[in-house]
């Protein structure tokens, strides 16, 4: 009987996106402290925060998503910060709290127009399917809200594995879970630091996701080429 194949697949960026920009959900949220900061700059400010905000420091007295919840009251507190506004003079908890929520439904995400698709094609084959995400719990109410929750027999996070991708901890952890051969597993996502460093750190195959060049039907292929040829 031969090996079973395995897809690790990243979540955000890679089988869905924001319904709307952030920088419109920070200008919307922030609207009522600063009405003249415009969805330009919160983009900027956002865009700034989020890569210069140093990765949670995973602790075992605090669980890894209290860790993750305080990583993005940081990345919150310090958009606000570079977009003008002096943290102290507005709700700053108040607002974070608003935002962490929005984002934790599924209708703030939007399934790829090739999710479904490709998805229900892997399971047919019989292909064993696992989420490896940089994200917190909230991925689980988000999966079953986009109706894909069932494709997947497990969901790792950087919340649940205490280290987030390129750390190869969380690819670590699926291997050891499922079984399954790295031979046979690769890793998709669309991040060629987080993803890719991560994957090629675990010894794993991986397939570099660039929407819209390069989507989840051109992985199927890949796939198929890599692994059933």
């Amino acid at each position: 009987m031969s090996e079973r194949c395995w897809i690790a697949f990243d979540a955000a960026g890679t089988l869905f996106d924001p319904v709307e920009p952030v920088a419109n959900v920070y200008s919307r949220c922030f609207a009522k402290y600063a009405p003249e900061i415009p969805p330009a700059i919160w983009k900027q400010s956002f865009m700034m925060a989020f890569s210069q905000t140093p990765d949670p420091v995973y602790t075992d007295t605090a669980s890894g998503n209290a860790v993750e919840r305080e990583w993005w009251k940081t990345v919150v507190t310090h958009s606000a910060t570079a977009a003008g506004i002096d943290s102290s003079s507005v709700p700053i908890n108040e607002i974070f709290e608003e935002l962490f929520d929005h984002y934790a439904k599924g209708s703030a995400w939007l399934l790829f127009d090739d999710v479904v698709e490709v998805l229900t094609q892997f399971r047919d084959a019989g292909v064993g399917m696992v989420i490896t995400s940089n994200f917190d719990s909230r991925l689980n109410r988000i999966l079953i809200e986009l109706g894909i929750s069932h494709y997947f027999e497990h969901i790792f996070t950087s919340a649940s594995v205490g280290a987030r991708k390129p750390n190869p901890a969380i690819l670590h952890n699926f291997l050891l879970k499922t079984g399954a051969k790295l031979k046979k597993t690769c890793l998709v996502g669309d991040s060629e630091k987080a993803d890719g460093s991560a994957a090629n750190a675990a010894g794993m195959g991986f397939f570099h996701l660039e929407r819209p060049e390069r989507t989840l039907r051109n992985f199927e292929k890949w796939h198929k080429l890599h692994f059933f040829s």
